[in-house]
């Protein structure tokens, strides 16, 4: 139902304003980490690996609006080191490397399928592509300048435990933006309803507020916060982060 609802929104929106194209070696393949707990992920991977060879080509303009806001919120140098949890497809991983080159950049997905397609795209082969869970990163303490988070809080089952991971892997000050549907918008409320009655791998929206709220008392200062919309349906939000000592 969620792919359902999304093409037709992205009926109604215009074109990507993204203008570069790169990406990964083929030849590469991701770095298999242990399954996330079935019970809970068995959905989200049935669906996207299924989803994976056609999700750049069907959802290409609602991806790069909301991928050109997660750009336009990060300040940095182009030498950080960034990790990109639930990267999917890698289309974030593309254009920010399009932008500052010198990025290392580090991409995580529960789906094999997902990664394997981000593995194909010719000029990203500097990123590292990871099969984990958001809720448990392999990475050690204080690794990463910037976290991003596109697109996928919404599918997290255990977003305390996803925050204080994030919280953990960025060095001091570092910084986390967090761009996710919105539930302030009535459209994304029913939209919330429906889709916990028809979608298992659907698991919650929040408020702006409630959002914010989970993000401090995880340890990140909100430095910057908003709203914004893609297309006539998606009521979407972003939230900016850096980890306080």
């Amino acid at each position: 139902m969620t792919v359902r609802l999304m093409e037709a929104a992205l009926a109604r929106v215009s074109g990507s304003r993204l203008l570069q194209t790169c990406n990964f070696s083929p030849s590469q393949e991701p770095l298999v980490m242990p399954e996330p707990t079935p019970s809970e992920n068995d959905a989200i991977l049935k669906e996207y690996n299924q989803l994976a060879a056609s999700y750049d080509r069907r959802w290409r303009a609602y991806v790069d609006e909301t991928v050109r806001v997660v750009i336009e919120s990060v300040a940095l140098r182009g030498d950080e080191r960034i990790l990109d949890i639930a990267c999917g497809t890698g289309e974030l991983e593309r254009l920010l490397l399009a932008r500052w080159p010198g990025l290392q950049i580090v991409g995580t997905d529960i789906c094999e399928g997902m990664l394997r397609e981000a593995a194909r795209k010719a000029e990203c082969k500097t990123v590292s592509w990871l099969r984990a869970g958001a809720s448990d990163l392999p990475q050690p303490n204080g690794s990463f300048d910037c976290v991003l988070c596109a697109n996928s809080f919404h599918y997290f089952r255990s977003p305390v435990e996803t925050l204080a991971e994030v919280r953990r892997v960025l060095r001091p000050n570092g910084q986390f933006v967090l761009v996710d549907w919105c539930d302030n918008y009535l459209i994304c409320k029913l939209c919330s309803l429906w889709l916990r009655l028809t979608d298992r791998t659907f698991f919650r929206l929040y408020t702006l507020p409630d959002c914010r709220r989970q993000l401090e008392q995880s340890g990140l200062e909100v430095v910057g916060a908003d709203r914004f919309r893609v297309g006539w349906i998606w009521g979407l939000m972003r939230v900016v982060c850096r980890r306080t000592p």
